[in-house]
């Protein structure tokens, strides 16, 4: 499709919004939001002072390979459980114009302001219509709670840029006659994206059904050339160099390209297992859960999958997003985006069952949302015409445009409600965080290691030295204190819940009599020595 005719004054207008928009969530926000974004700041303040890839904090012992140490320390080297680049992006803004939570979060709110724009012209790029291209853009100024997650010291947008420039540069090698040029671009995007999020690697199936179709196997036929495997290659190659640099850091670090926890995480029957330092889950440990677990968190994690889609889309528009994928599925220029979304969908649901809905779901959707909102608006009339042939009255002129505009109003509404009750949780969080701080900073020195569920959030109010309980019994707990020489556990209960999900609230053997400090959900104990 032809770029004359774009509505690029609309289309800046809405990024001039979505930056505004993008920086005000910025400021308004409570910090530090959450454990993630915290840690990816940790890291970058540290990267922007010349301390390198380390942090005086074990966020979880995944950090540790799912183990307590033989010779426990801090600091530790960082980043052994998630992907550098988010951090990187933040220490380099640091650099430039100060090591201020504003100056991390920057870039983050560039890049998500420049998605709603790009979403905008993908629906004018593949469908040609200055009606997709609007609408979609409104809608991706929303996107439900992407309102304050973008801007935040984490994944989403740098996964969006990098995950939507993958699959556009695919979906252009697929016109008839380009070069195969365009596998070595979405190769490097995919590189990038991969660096910000290991499921990243995912996208490698855009590119690859590209090569495909421009070859003719599988359902689609582009006419013209095919392009030959040497490009296809080209663009592997050029993956792997964008992350080889990292990779051989983790292998002389850690020993391991990939040293997380590993595949154990695959045989997890709960989300907090993978925080154990005792189990040891195995796949004879995961089949004898039984399958009220396989598969019953299955199809638990596919219908939360569906509402967090639904919600990022902006509620109804699901509906015509699921006709979408049928009605165009056989589309050569769709196909790169179509694969990898079921692809990464079924990822989800089959294998990160128990993270996809934790979060994983949202971290990855900016990289195919471009594409899933001007999908979803570009089938809408489509699919009003086909329920049309039962109910006539949704095919007359006055009756679309009421229910094309409930559909916005109700995206919008939707989008403000549910990041307005989130802000609203963090602010609690945070609340909570900041008692313990102001305790700290006045009873505990500042090389006294403290144990909390959030470390890097303590720390970026304590700089103290901090470390994360294990999932484990408050015995167990007692040993990891005992090996860090911690001085103060940090105890954390839910809003309105009777005891923290640990059990310490009322203490433990290891600990003193009485909390040295009570504040709401908060206690704070001093560790015996």
């Amino acid at each position: 499709m032809s770029s004359r005719g774009a509505p690029w004054k609309a289309l800046a207008a809405l990024g001039a919004a979505a930056l505004a928009l993008r920086v005000a969530a910025s400021v308004i926000v409570p910090d530090p939001a959450y454990l993630d974004a915290a840690y990816y700041e940790l890291v970058a303040r540290r990267l922007a002072a010349g301390d390198g890839f380390s942090v005086p904090v074990v966020w979880s012992f995944l950090e540790t390979g799912g183990v307590l140490p033989p010779e426990p320390m801090l600091p530790v080297p960082s980043n052994r459980h998630w992907m550098p680049l988010t951090a990187i992006l933040s220490a380099g803004s640091m650099s430039l114009i100060g090591a201020t939570r504003f100056a991390a979060e920057l870039p983050h709110a560039i890049l998500g302001a420049l998605l709603v724009p790009a979403t905008g012209w993908i629906g004018w790029w593949l469908w040609g219509s200055r009606r997709v291209a609007l609408f979609a853009g409104v809608l991706a100024l929303f996107a439900g709670p992407m309102l304050v997650y973008v801007p935040m010291v984490d994944s989403f947008a740098l996964f969006g840029v990098a995950g939507a420039a993958a699959i556009a540069a695919s979906i252009r090698a697929t016109a008839p006659g380009a070069g195969g040029g365009w596998l070595i671009v979405s190769g490097v995007a995919v590189g990038l994206a991969t660096l910000t999020r290991v499921d990243g690697v995912l996208l490698a199936v855009a590119p690859a059904i590209a090569w495909l179709a421009r070859r003719g196997m599988g359902p689609w036929r582009v006419e013209g050339p095919a392009i030959g495997i040497g490009w296809a290659a080209a663009g592997a190659a050029a993956c792997a160099l964008v992350l080889a640099p990292w990779l051989a850091r983790q292998l002389a670090e850690f020993g391991s390209a990939l040293p997380s926890a590993g595949g154990r995480l695959l045989w997890i029957a709960s989300y907090n297992e993978q925080f154990s330092i005792t189990g040891d889950p195995t796949l004879g440990s995961y089949l004898a859960s039984g399958p009220a677990v396989i598969v019953g968190a299955r199809l638990d994690t596919l219908v939360q999958l569906l509402g967090r889609t639904s919600v990022v889309l902006g509620g109804a528009f699901i509906v015509p997003f699921l006709f979408g994928l049928w009605r165009e599925r056989r589309r050569p220029e769709l196909a790169p985006f179509i694969v990898y979304w079921v692809v990464l969908f079924a990822a989800m649901v089959l294998v990160f069952t128990f993270h996809a809905p934790a979060g994983a779901w949202y971290h990855s959707a900016w990289a195919w949302l471009p594409f899933a909102i001007p999908l979803a608006v570009a089938n809408g009339l489509p699919l009003l015409d086909a329920l049309g042939r039962r109910a006539p009255m949704l095919r007359r002129p006055r009756n679309v445009r009421f229910l094309a505009g409930a559909a916005l109003v109700g995206a919008v509404v939707l989008s403000l409600i549910g990041s307005a009750s989130l802000a609203a949780g963090w602010r609690r969080d945070s609340a909570k965080v900041a008692a313990a701080a102001a305790y700290l900073s006045v009873h505990a020195s500042a090389s006294d290691v403290v144990m909390y569920v959030d470390p890097p959030s303590l720390n970026l109010l304590t700089a103290n030295p901090a470390v994360a309980p294990p999932f484990e019994q408050p015995a167990v707990v007692g040993e990891v204190a005992r090996a860090y020489d911690v001085r103060w556990l940090v105890v954390e209960r839910a809003t309105g819940a009777a005891r923290d999900v640990l059990d310490l609230w009322e203490g433990a053997a290891w600990l003193g009599d009485a909390p040295a400090f009570e504040d709401g959900d908060i206690r704070i104990f001093a560790v015996d020595r």
